[in-house]
């Protein structure tokens, strides 16, 4: 079965919970057993001090214990300070001779050798190995042993050990059930959290899943599907929701472009082939009279180089896609570049009557392609010259300002709407709603401007208000060769 982020975050999530809960089990129950361990060894050693000092009446003046003296009081007492913390107490002399057992089975028994030799080598509060005390206690778990000490003649003297020890059982008992209370909350801990994960882990992917079905509608041409970002909640998701959004608002309109474009291309070359096809017959058949067929030519000469222009627009723009478009910078004289194209349009310029105005210094030097500038002032001014209201003024100026060089195309017309500002300079791009005279461009005029510009790591702006639009693009000054 294939594995979803779905699936993988909540099977993470259910066993990061489990390991974390058994690890903290594990924890608290080394912790607990610790505790507890050390707490009965504490009441282990308070019953053997207490023993010592209940045994002071049974020494006699030779210092050995006579248990023959109140031996019932002892025999009362004993069993009941050992059931009070769940321990047997045993007191033996230094042979490993058993003189009393809270437990009795062991009273008048010797001990294993190895146990009473053990028992000589302690002198002060120990614990007694789990192994060595288990051959005369077998139950035993936990023991410890301390001298019987008593003075004579000024000196302390060693008669015997006092033992103590423990089964652990109400230990046992105890971390038994904490254990079987633990788990059953483990369980439910885990159920809950698992849950939890599996809810938080659905609404994590919804809008993911939202995603790849919008994607998949993309690529089978529905480009108005959309993820829905209003449920979203500000994080990582909401953001790429909306950069998803995004890039399908700028595949929409690009489709919308390229649609143009096809359908502005397919006027292109109809309209010019219509028109040349339509006059060479009319040559061919003698419709056109000698007297005009010189014009005609020319006629049929201006379609094909119309023909051309578009079949070197949509070439440029190929290796501009592709990556081909090369540039060979050297100095350039600007203003004089400026000055030549605008000569370029003398005659259109003049058609319209406008009024040129030119702020161009005498040199200014920068590193820039040729070709591909005369390109661009070509293009700036073939739309400033296009979209220029008859008797408008037309504005053209080169200006230097920290190392860099800033030509600006202006003409009076009607503006671009804010709204279009933003696309001018996408490929295939006519606002035709407020410059709908142009009727013979491909939208392709400043995407071309643009990418050549960004070829040479330089900026172009546009600005369009109060029937006044204005283009400025950097180059880099350099010196005079």
């Amino acid at each position: 079965m294939r594995k979803t982020i779905f699936h993988r975050y909540f099977i993470r999530s259910v066993i990061l919970l489990t390991a974390s809960m058994l690890a903290l089990s594990a924890a608290f129950v080394v912790g607990a057993s610790r505790i507890l361990g050390q707490q009965q060894l504490t009441r282990m050693e308070s019953a053997a001090r207490r023993m010592q000092d209940y045994l002071v009446p049974f020494l006699t003046l030779s210092g050995e214990l006579n248990f023959d003296v109140r031996s019932e009081e002892l025999v009362d007492i004993l069993p009941i300070m050992a059931d009070v913390g769940d321990m047997r107490i045993l007191v033996s002399d230094l042979n490993g001779f058993m003189r009393v057992d809270s437990a009795s089975s062991l009273t008048g028994h010797i001990l294993p050798e190895e146990v009473a030799a053990s028992l000589l080598g302690y002198t002060e509060f120990t614990m007694i190995p789990a192994h060595i005390i288990r051959d005369a206690i077998p139950e035993a778990s936990l023991a410890i042993a301390i001298p019987l000490d008593v003075r004579m003649i000024g000196e302390v003297t060693t008669i015997g050990h006092i033992i103590v020890s423990s089964d652990q059982t109400g230990t046992r008992l105890l971390m038994r059930e904490f254990l079987r209370n633990w788990s059953l909350m483990s369980i439910v801990v885990v159920l809950l959290a698992g849950v939890t994960a599996y809810i938080s882990a659905r609404r994590q992917v919804r809008p993911l899943r939202q995603m790849a079905s919008c994607a998949y509608s993309l690529t089978h041409g529905d480009f108005t599907a959309r993820a829905d970002v209003e449920e979203l909640q500000d994080g990582e998701i909401h953001d790429l929701a909306k950069a998803f959004n995004g890039m399908a608002e700028t595949l929409e309109r690009g489709e919308e472009l390229r649609r143009g474009f096809i359908a502005n291309v397919s006027h292109e070359l109809k309209t010019p082939m219509t028109t040349i096809s339509g006059y060479i017959g009319g040559i061919l058949d003698g419709t056109v009279p000698d007297e005009r067929r010189e014009e005609t030519l020319q006629i049929v000469r201006d379609e094909v180089m119309r023909l051309s222009r578009l079949v070197e627009s949509t070439a440029n723009l190929t290796r501009l896609q592709t990556g081909q478009l090369e540039l060979h910078p050297c100095p350039l004289d600007i203003s004089e570049l400026s000055l030549r194209v605008l000569l370029g349009f003398e005659g259109r310029i003049e058609g319209k009557g406008l009024t040129v105005r030119v702020d161009v210094p005498e040199t200014l030097f920068v590193q820039a392609d040729p070709d591909s500038i005369t390109q661009v002032l070509t293009n700036l001014l073939d739309n400033a010259v296009k979209f220029s209201t008859h008797g408008g003024e037309l504005s053209l100026s080169v200006r230097s300002h920290a190392g860099k060089a800033y030509v600006s195309v202006a003409n009076e017309g009607v503006a671009i709407p804010p709204d279009d500002l933003p696309y001018v300079f996408d490929r295939f791009y006519k606002a035709d709603r407020s410059r709908s005279r142009d009727r013979t461009g491909l939208g392709l005029g400043l995407f071309l401007v643009k990418s050549i510009i960004n070829a040479h790591n330089e900026d172009i702006t546009t600005t369009s208000a109060d029937g006044r639009t204005e283009f400025t693009f950097t180059l880099t000054e350099c010196k005079k060769p």
